[in-house]
């Protein structure tokens, strides 16, 4: 008998992949800028949108969620009516009420007609309705819950979860410990976000596509999380009832997409498996910029999770996935990026990667010349040839992120921002800053463990790092922690710089410079 499809539960599709010499141009939410000395020496910030004026602002990865434009607003600015009901949640009239509630029968009845209008123009014919509805489960629940694919109706079996049955064709989710927490920490849109998922299993069950059981388990959940971001895309630029998505809560949504990614190290071939935090936010923005079709793609184009186990001498370290922190750790990243870039710069004379230097405060400032500030701690000093990073807000980033792949997203933008300068790069604000985390997507791609076509092979002269488990999720969340958080800068959202770096690693030189 089949059991309930849950939200919990390589490579993407192969493509081909064109290693090209570069040969010219044709915040987890706030910003942590560095700011003047005393010196007054010029500090430019890629992204900044007037980059004769230097600002510095307080706070960090931890500051994530804190920002006022938390929750969904409306075209003109005003909040919408998050709330229950006075007379009882039309679903259930005797459920405890959430803060979330009038939202959250807003998003079933919008995405309801969102396949209404959708699904013919997918997959032709007429979509059917979800005939036994949508349940929340809770403690004390007075009356019984729908029962199917393997679920008797105890609270217990939903604890933590939401999922969707074939059966009944009904979805059940936790609305005493899931859904609050995942509003609270990560918005109210996250919770909507998760009934779109849910509902995309309706959309692949026998009432209606019915490849339930013609697929792998990741690709199934891949396109319930695909079909979730093309509802969310949907909002964001048709509204649900007048409010749309704010950046705050596109960034809530992937966030809780990573929260819910399969754990570093465990195999596509599980068959609870749902897809790494990196194959989900894939998917959801797969679905987010290209519809509905995008996701239908998937059943022609199967998605092929990037996931990977550890090594031997990876299990054999007291942490299997990171560095220490230390002099090691930033010896192996820079000797990488160095190795990589000057493999692929060709501007008609050899070009020497630039050297990184470590800063002992959090203000980073380069010795001669200006100082070009390209994120949080991170400067490129073309000078003297360096990329400088601060060691106190690197080790932050470490320990907060947590994990090794943070420090080397920040220091791999530096390098980038050393690669643009060199090829004449010509972009400026956001367009510049989301190249960068481009590039850095592309070096990720390089040390990806099962890649076979790297630019430079590893070998006993010139020793390559090699991506572990989990680094892609540590590098998205940081991805997130460097995107605009207000109207003063423009380093891109936090949205657009992980779409960003995610065509860096897919799609190689091609997704960062294919017109």
């Amino acid at each position: 008998m089949p059991g309930p499809t849950t939200m919990n539960g390589q490579r993407r599709p192969s493509r081909p992949r064109r290693v090209a010499r570069l040969i010219g141009v044709t915040a987890i939410a706030a910003l942590l800028w560095t700011s003047c000395s005393d010196s007054g020496a010029l500090v430019v910030e890629v992204g900044s949108r007037n980059l004769d004026e230097v600002d510095s602002a307080n706070g960090g990865p931890d500051d994530v969620g804190d920002d006022a434009d938390n929750e969904l607003i409306d075209d003109s600015g005003s909040r919408i009516p998050i709330g229950d009901f006075d007379d009882g949640f039309p679903l259930d009239s005797s459920k405890p009420g959430r803060s979330y509630d009038r939202f959250l029968i807003d998003a079933i009845d919008d995405i309801e007609r969102f396949w209404t209008d959708n699904y013919s123009k997918a997959y032709g014919g007429e979509y059917v309705e979800l005939r036994g509805g949508v349940h929340p489960a809770y403690p004390g629940r007075d009356s019984d819950l729908p029962t199917g694919c393997q679920f008797v109706g105890n609270y217990e079996d939903v604890r933590d979860n939401a999922f969707y049955c074939d059966e009944g064709d009904f979805i059940v989710y936790d609305d005493a410990g899931l859904f609050p927490e995942f509003a609270d920490e990560f918005g109210a849109a996250t919770v909507a976000v998760i009934m779109a998922h849910e509902w995309g299993h309706a959309i692949q069950s026998s009432t209606r596509r019915d490849i339930l059981y013609s697929f792998a388990t990741t690709t199934l959940e891949l396109q319930a999380d695909c079909f979730a971001g093309a509802w969310a895309g949907h909002v964001q630029e048709n509204g649900l009832n007048g409010y749309r998505f704010s950046q705050s809560d596109i960034t809530g949504a992937l966030l809780g997409l990573i929260q819910i990614g399969d754990a570093p190290g465990s195999t596509a071939y599980d068959p609870t498996a749902h897809g790494s935090a990196f194959d989900r936010v894939s998917a959801f923005q797969d679905g987010f910029t290209g519809g509905v079709v995008s996701c239908v793609d998937y059943e022609s184009n199967e998605p092929v999770p990037l996931q990977f186990g550890f090594t031997v001498e990876e299990l054999s370290r007291p942490n299997p996935g990171d560095f220490p922190f230390g002099d090691e750790m930033f010896t192996a990243m820079r000797d990488d990026l160095m190795v990589f870039w000057e493999a692929l710069v060709d501007i008609g004379e050899p070009w020497s990667a630039p050297d990184l230097l470590l800063a002992d405060s959090r203000t980073v400032k380069c010795a001669t010349g200006a100082t070009i500030s390209v994120a949080v701690g991170v400067a490129w000093c073309a000078a003297d040839n360096t990329v400088m990073v601060s060691s106190p807000i690197t080790k932050q980033y470490y320990d907060l992120i947590p994990g090794d792949f943070a420090v080397a997203y920040l220091i791999g933008i530096g390098y980038a921002e050393a690669v643009q300068s060199a090829i004449g790069s010509n972009l400026e604000a956001s367009d510049r800053a989301l190249l960068n985390d481009c590039l850095v997507g592309m070096w990720s791609g390089d040390i990806l463990p099962f890649n076979t076509d790297p630019v430079v092979p590893d070998s006993e002269t010139t020793p390559r790092i090699v991506l572990s488990p989990g680094d892609l999720d540590e590098a998205i969340r940081t991805a997130l922690s460097l995107g605009d958080t207000d109207d003063e800068r423009s380093m891109g959202t936090p949205f657009d710089k992980v779409d960003a770096f995610r065509q860096g690693v897919l799609f190689g030189f091609d997704g960062c410079f294919a017109a």
